[in-house]
C-alpha cells in the first residue's frame, strides 16, 4: 500500500463509472461550513435544526426557514466523474483504499463526507464497486441531506445505505401540473439556495436508497413542521417516501400530537406531492344527532391518467353502513362524472317511518295520507344516483347530461350529497344533444323532475316533463337590401304526474311553435335603428284536457318591435382622473296585439321579474304559453365611466320604464292585476361601480310610481383586498316575495325583506374567521348562520364551522332548522382529518371565498 500526503495531489485512475480523481488538502475548504457532530441516542432539537440548515427567523410566520449550501463544482458535472479529497487518503492500486479526516465524496449532484471512507474496487475488473463510510457521515442531494454514523454506497446497484440518522428532504405538494420532480440549474446549485416546498424531516435507525429518488427508513420519524417547534410526528416501524409516484406509506404508524399518541394505523398512506395515487386515503371521523358516530375510510384508485374513482364505505351507527362511489372520466372531447350512494337497510330509516305512521294515521288529508302512502312502501334500503356527463363532438355537435335520482322523499333531508337541485325538493333529469353552425343551432333535449313529497314539509307540485323538446333556431343576416332574416322553431311533449292525493285532470301533448321574422338594422357610429317584424304560430295537441276544453288549439300572432338608441361620449376629468364618458339613451317601441289565451295550458310559463333589460323585450313572459298584448313604448338610458388606457368600465348607471297605450289583458292566470291597468310600469334601475380593486357595489332596483315605494331591491357592497379577505353586504327586498300560508297577500306581511352578511378575514398571521348571517326581517327570523375559526401553521392547521339553516315549513307551519358542527384538522404532508367538507359550504356561501385550508404556503 502506498500512502500519500503531499500538500495537494490529485491522482486519475479508472472507475466503475467514468473516472475518480482523488485530492487531498490540510484543510478541505468545500467542508469548512459544515458542523462536526457526533450521533447520539437522543438529540435535541437545536442540535438537529442547526444541522439540518434551519435559519430561525423570529418574525417569520413559520419562525424560519432551510438553507441549502453551495454544491462543489465537482458535483456539478454531467459525467460520471467522481471526486474525493481529503486530508489524508491511503490509495492502493489493488484491493481497498483509505481516506481519514474529512473526506468529501462529489458526483453528479451529490456531495458525501465522512471521517472515514473505504474504497472498494471489483477484484477482476478493479474498477470502483462499492463505498463505505462513517464517523460523521452527511449526503447532501438538492432538496435531501441526511447525518448518519455509518453507511455503505454500491455503485453496482446504485443502493445507498445509511445507520443511525436524522434527515430532510422536501417535496412539493402545491405544484398542481407537477408529473415529474423539479430540477435544478448548475448555477441554482452553485451557491446557497433557500429550500421552497414541504419540507420534512425526522430520525431514523436506517436508511436505504432503493432506488432513484425512492427512499426506505426503519424505525423512523416524520414531520413537516419546524425543527424547533414540531407539534406532531408520525412514527412508523417502516417508512417509504416514493418521490417518483408522490406517495409515502408508513407501516405500524403513531401519530403524535405534542409527543402524546393518538392515533395508530397498521398501514398508512399519504401524498407527498399533488400526484394521484392509489390507496386509502384520510379516514374521516364525525358524529351527528342524524347519524350517530360516523367512520368513513375512502380508497382512492388512480385507474388510469384520466379517469378515476373514489370508494368509501362510512360506518354510521344509528344507519348503517353506507358505501358511496365516485366515478371521474376526463377525455379531450368530453368530461363526467358518476355518484353512487347505497345504505341497506337503514335502521333511523324504519325508526322514523313507525314513528310517521303513528302521527299521521288518523289524518284525513287526501294528500297527507298520500304522502304517508308513499313513505310507508319506501324501501329501508337508501340510495342517490348522479350523473353529469359534457362531451364535444366536433366544431358543430356537444352534449349535455344531468341525471339525478333518490330512493325516496327523504333522501335529501338524512344525508348530504352530491345531488343537484334545482328548486326545492326538485331534482333535474336532462340530456341535451346541441347543432350550432354559422346560419342553424338545434337543440334536442328529454327533460323530466322528480319531485319530493316529504309528509312533513309544506307540498311541492310536481312540474311538466319535456320528452322530447326539439328546436331550431337559423338566422340570414345582411341579406338582400341589408335584411336580416331569422327563424325560431319547437316543437315539445309534455306529460306530468299526478301530485300524491289529487286525482285532477291536467292536460298534456304537444306543442308546436314557429317563429319567423325579418329586420333591418340602420346604423352608424353614433346611432341605430332597428325595425322588426315576427310571426308567432303556435298549435296545441292536447289530451286529458277539461270538460269543454278544445283538444286542439292554435295561436297566430304578429310581433312588430322598434328598438332604437343614440351614443354620446366626452373626455372628462374628476380630480386628477381623466375619463371617457358615454351616455346612451334608447327607445324601444312595442306593438303586439290581443289573442285570448285562457284556453292555453300553462306548460313552462311564469311571469318575469321586471328588471333595466327587461324593458327592452317584447314578452313579459318566460315561455310561449303566454304572448302578451303590447303597445308600448320603452325608453331609457345608460351612462358608463370607461378607463381610457385599459379601457376598463369602472361604472355603470341605467334608468328606465314603460309607458303602456292600453291595459294588458293576457295574464297568467287569466284574470288582470291591478298592475295589468297602469299606464306605467314601475321604474328599473341599475347600478355597477367598481369602485377600485377592492371595493365593487351592484344594485338592482324597480320603483313602483303608483305607490311611492320599492317593489324589488337588491344591493351588494363587496370588499376584497386580498385573496381571502372579503366583506360582503348585500340587502334584497321583494314585494309579495314571502308569503307565510296565513299572510293575506299585497300587506307588509308578505314581502320578502332580508340582509345577507358573509365574511372571512384574518385576525392575525395564524387566526382567520369566517361567517355569515342571514336575516328575514319580515318574519324575524335567520335564513342562515354560519361561523367558523381557523388556526393555520406551516405545519398543520384546524378549524371549527358551526352551522344553521331554514328548511322550510311544516306541515303544520313551523320554521325547521338544520344544524351542524363541522371540524377539521390538517396534518399538512400527511392528510387532513374531521368530519363533512367545510370547504363546499364555505365557497358557496360566502361569494369571493377560495378553499386553502391543508395547503402548504
Amino acid at each position: 500500500m502506498l500512502k500519500y500526503r503531499p500538500k495537494k495531489l490529485s491522482i486519475i485512475i479508472a472507475g466503475l463509472v467514468g473516472c475518480v480523481s482523488f485530492t487531498t488538502y490540510a484543510t478541505s475548504p468545500l467542508t469548512k461550513n459544515i458542523i462536526q457532530y457526533n450521533i447520539h441516542s437522543t438529540l435535541s432539537e437545536e442540535y438537529i435544526a442547526e444541522h439540518l440548515g434551519w435559519v430561525p427567523v423570529p418574525d417569520d410566520r413559520c419562525g424560519g426557514y432551510y438553507i441549502d449550501p453551495a454544491f462543489p463544482a465537482s458535483a456539478l458535472r454531467e459525467d460520471d466523474h467522481i471526486a474525493i479529497t481529503g486530508n489524508q487518503l491511503l490509495y492502493a492500486q489493488k484491493g481497498t483504499s483509505l481516506g481519514r479526516g474529512k473526506v468529501t465524496i462529489t458526483r453528479k449532484a451529490q456531495q458525501i463526507i465522512a471521517n472515514k471512507v473505504w474504497l472498494y474496487r471489483n477484484p477482476k475488473t478493479q474498477k470502483l464497486s462499492a463505498i463505505k463510510i462513517a464517523d460523521d457521515v452527511v449526503l447532501r442531494e438538492p432538496d435531501n441531506i441526511i447525518m448518519a454514523k455509518t453507511g455503505y454506497l454500491d455503485l453496482t446497484t446504485h443502493q445507498e445505505t445509511l445507520h443511525h440518522l436524522f434527515y430532510r428532504t422536501t417535496f412539493h405538494l402545491n405544484n398542481k401540473n407537477n408529473q415529474t420532480l423539479p430540477t435544478y440549474s448548475a448555477e441554482q446549485l452553485s451557491k446557497p439556495r433557500q429550500v421552497s416546498g414541504a419540507t420534512a424531516f425526522g430520525q431514523a435507525e436506517s436508511y436505504r436508497k432503493i432506488a432513484p429518488n425512492v427512499y426506505e427508513l426503519y424505525n423512523a420519524s416524520y414531520s413537516t413542521c419546524p425543527p424547533l417547534t414540531h407539534p406532531w410526528h408520525v412514527s412508523a416501524y417502516h417508512l417509504l417516501l416514493d418521490k417518483n409516484t408522490g406517495r409515502g406509506t408508513a407501516t405500524h404508524a403513531r401519530i403524535y400530537i405534542r409527543n402524546v399518541p393518538v392515533f395508530y394505523a397498521p398501514y398508512l398512506s399519504f401524498p407527498i406531492d399533488s400526484r394521484r395515487q392509489t390507496g386509502f386515503l384520510t379516514p374521516v371521523i364525525g358524529t351527528s344527532s342524524k347519524t350517530g358516530f360516523r367512520l368513513s375510510a375512502p380508497f382512492y384508485w388512480n385507474m388510469a391518467p384520466n379517469y378515476d374513482m373514489t370508494i368509501t364505505p362510512t360506518l354510521m351507527t344509528k344507519r348503517g353502513i353506507q358505501i358511496t362511489d365516485r366515478y371521474r372520466y376526463l377525455t379531450e372531447k368530453s368530461q363526467s362524472n358518476l355518484d353512487l350512494e347505497i345504505l341497506p337497510s337503514d335502521l333511523a330509516f324504519k325508526e322514523f317511518q313507525r314513528a310517521m305512521a303513528g302521527q299521521y294515521q288518523n289524518n284525513t288529508n287526501a294528500t297527507t295520507q298520500a304522502e304517508l302512502r308513499r313513505l310507508q312502501n319506501a324501501s329501508p334500503t337508501r340510495y342517490a344516483i348522479s350523473y353529469n356527463d359534457d362531451t364535444h363532438y366536433n366544431a358543430h355537435w356537444q352534449s349535455h347530461i344531468n341525471y339525478n335520482h333518490v330512493s325516496d322523499d327523504y333522501y335529501m333531508h338524512d344525508f348530504s350529497t352530491s345531488i343537484n337541485e334545482i328548486t326545492q325538493n326538485q331534482l333535474d333529469q336532462e340530456a341535451t344533444l346541441n347543432y350550432s353552425d354559422i346560419h342553424w343551432q338545434f337543440t334536442g333535449q328529454i327533460q323530466g323532475y322528480q319531485t319530493l313529497h316529504p309528509i312533513d314539509e309544506a307540498a311541492v307540485d310536481n312540474q311538466y316533463y319535456r320528452l322530447p323538446r326539439l328546436s331550431v333556431n337559423g338566422s340570414y343576416p345582411e341579406t338582400v337590401g341589408g335584411m336580416n332574416l331569422f327563424m325560431g322553431g319547437e316543437l315539445t311533449h309534455f306529460t306530468i304526474k299526478h301530485n300524491p292525493g289529487d286525482s285532477s285532470t291536467q292536460p298534456i301533448g304537444n306543442r308546436l311553435n314557429l317563429q319567423p321574422g325579418i329586420e333591418r338594422p340602420f346604423y352608424n357610429a353614433w346611432s341605430y335603428l332597428t325595425p322588426r317584424l315576427q310571426f308567432a304560430l303556435t298549435q296545441y295537441d292536447l289530451s286529458d284536457t277539461n270538460p269543454g276544453q278544445s283538444n286542439r288549439t292554435t295561436r297566430a300572432l304578429p310581433i312588430f318591435d322598434l328598438h332604437s338608441g343614440v351614443y354620446f361620449d366626452r373626455d372628462l376629468t374628476i380630480g386628477n382622473t381623466d375619463w371617457q364618458q358615454t351616455l346612451e339613451p334608447q327607445i324601444y317601441y312595442t306593438y303586439v296585439p290581443f289573442r285570448k289565451q285562457s284556453q292555453i295550458p300553462l306548460f313552462d310559463t311564469s311571469l318575469n321579474t321586471l328588471t333595466y333589460d327587461q324593458l327592452f323585450s317584447y314578452t313579459r313572459f318566460s315561455g310561449i304559453d303566454r304572448i302578451g298584448d303590447a303597445n308600448q313604448i320603452s325608453y331609457g338610458v345608460i351612462t358608463r365611466f370607461i378607463d381610457p388606457i385599459s379601457g376598463t368600465e369602472r361604472f355603470r348607471a341605467g334608468l328606465g320604464q314603460i309607458y303602456y297605450f292600453h291595459k294588458r289583458e293576457v295574464t297568467l292566470t287569466g284574470e288582470p292585476t291591478p298592475e295589468d291597468k297602469y299606464d306605467k310600469s314601475p321604474v328599473a334601475g341599475q347600478l355597477v361601480w367598481h369602485i377600485n380593486n377592492a371595493w365593487n357595489l351592484q344594485a338592482d332596483s324597480i320603483w313602483s310610481v303608483q305607490y311611492n315605494n320599492f317593489t324589488n331591491q337588491h344591493i351588494t357592497l363587496s370588499f376584497i383586498p386580498e385573496t381571502n379577505k372579503i366583506v360582503n353586504l348585500s340587502y334584497g327586498f321583494v314585494r309579495n316575495g314571502d308569503i307565510l300560508p296565513n299572510d293575506p297577500p299585497d300587506t307588509p306581511a308578505s314581502n320578502l325583506s332580508q340582509t345577507d352578511l358573509s365574511f372571512a378575514w384574518p385576525l392575525s398571521s395564524r387566526w382567520s374567521a369566517v361567517g355569515r348571517w342571514t336575516q328575514n326581517w319580515n318574519h324575524h327570523h335567520f335564513q342562515n348562520i354560519l361561523y367558523g375559526l381557523q388556526y393555520d401553521t406551516c405545519c398543520w392547521a384546524v378549524r371549527f364551522v358551526a352551522q344553521r339553516a331554514f328548511t322550510g315549513l311544516s306541515s303544520s307551519n313551523t320554521y325547521m332548522y338544520d344544524s351542524g358542527l363541522l371540524v377539521q384538522v390538517a396534518l399538512k404532508g400527511l392528510g387532513n382529518f374531521g368530519n363533512g367538507d367545510p370547504d363546499s359550504i364555505l365557497t358557496s356561501s360566502i361569494p369571493g371565498y377560495h378553499a386553502a385550508f391543508g395547503q402548504i404556503t
